[in-house]
């Protein structure tokens, strides 16, 4: 994830990235990128990188656990990532759809750690999670070609998308135009989707919708949100997958939703549904791998993380969902390209200030709790 001040770099890499591939995507910035940051100008940082990138080691033998989210999400991940990866290294993938942070944690502070690459939220991997984690390894991992603030200690984005408002053109009369016509159900009426959870955006959509500006979310107003979701309590229904997120809208459940943008993009394109995305409003993130503390398969881990990264492979999962690669110097799929969270960047997208959310994490928790049981 990342905050106001990196909307810059996101601009340029969603431009190289757009451009590279072609076709219906924002206009491009005034001026170009400079040259140093243009795609293929950069050299790998040491020579081991670019080993792996081309000729990752074989480990014939070696098992690796993969949790992250299911869904078209995972599919893309198993598709773009761990087929071609096994194919290559003789690695067998056993996966897992459940992801949580306190999974990891219970793994770890029990000594039973069983997953060995994990694909977190914005809202972990973070200093605050060091006991938890193993360093990567940036000897073998192109940290310098990732995307500026992406790249941490104990964290790397793999994957860049939208938490958007999406709606359902059956049930709206009109297209709404950002937050403020999600909480308008004079204007709008019907229900309306927020996803269960006190960190993923609820409280800024509340405040992007009563007027605060992206640039000014931080530090949240939780009075000021809570009054502003108060407006429109009735009418919400909470979601706790992406999948149920995708069912609600596309079946009408809910007129509106707070969604990501590959599970609106799913409910158009392979559920055939009368889904759109308002980009207006947008909050641009992404989602990190991490290595649980004492997996017997840190290095093996590592080796799969480098690959990922890499420019030829780190685009792979934009084949079939469109989520956009980390790598400043990786070409989206043309045809996701124009659906990526970066290509539809404007004056009105917000981005989580991550270190700020982690430190405040038990804040939100109990107002959201209080919000939502008073």
């Amino acid at each position: 994830m990342t905050s106001w001040r990196r909307l810059l770099p996101l601009v340029a890499a969603g431009t190289l990235l757009v451009a590279a591939c072609g076709g219906g995507a924002s206009p491009s910035p005034s001026s170009a990128p400079p040259a140093s940051t243009a795609p293929g100008s950069e050299t790998p940082s040491i020579e081991p990188v670019a080993d792996v990138c081309s000729n990752p080691p074989k480990a014939d033998g070696t098992t690796l656990t993969f949790s992250s989210y299911g869904g078209a999400y995972q599919e893309a991940q198993r598709k773009g990532w761990l087929e071609p990866y096994a194919a290559l290294t003789g690695v067998t993938f056993q996966e897992s759809e459940d992801s949580s942070n306190a999974t990891i944690k219970a793994q770890v502070e029990g000594g039973q750690v069983t997953w060995d690459i994990v694909d977190v939220g914005n809202d972990f991997g973070l200093d605050a999670h060091a006991d938890l984690l193993e360093p990567l390894d940036y000897t073998k991992i192109p940290k310098d070609e990732i995307l500026d603030g992406f790249a941490g200690t104990y964290r790397v984005a793999d994957i860049t998308y939208g938490v958007v408002l999406g709606y359902n053109t059956e049930k709206t009369a009109g297209v709404p135009e950002g937050w403020a016509d999600f909480f308008d159900t004079s204007k709008f009426p019907g229900k309306r989707g927020f996803w269960d959870y006190s960190a993923g955006g609820i409280f800024e959509f509340a405040l992007l919708a009563d007027g605060v500006a992206p640039a000014d979310l931080y530090p949240l107003d939780l009075d000021r949100a809570t009054a502003k979701l108060d407006t429109i309590k009735d009418d919400i229904v909470f979601w706790a997958s992406g999948a149920e997120s995708q069912d609600l809208l596309g079946k009408g459940e809910v007129a509106m939703a707070m969604i990501w943008n590959g599970r609106a993009y799913s409910a158009k394109h392979i559920d055939n549904k009368p889904v759109e995305i308002q980009w207006n409003g947008q909050i641009v993130t992404a989602d990190y791998f991490v290595v649980p503390k004492g997996t017997p398969n840190k290095d093996a881990a590592m080796d799969f993380i480098a690959w990922a990264s890499c420019k030829e492979n780190n685009a792979a999962p934009s084949k079939y969902i469109p989520y956009g690669p980390t790598n400043k110097n990786a070409t989206a799929d043309p045809s996701t390209a124009a659906d990526l969270s970066v290509s539809n960047i404007n004056e009105t997208s917000a981005y989580f200030d991550d270190a700020w959310v982690v430190e405040n994490a038990q804040l939100l928790e109990d107002a959201y709790q209080e919000w939502k049981t008073r």
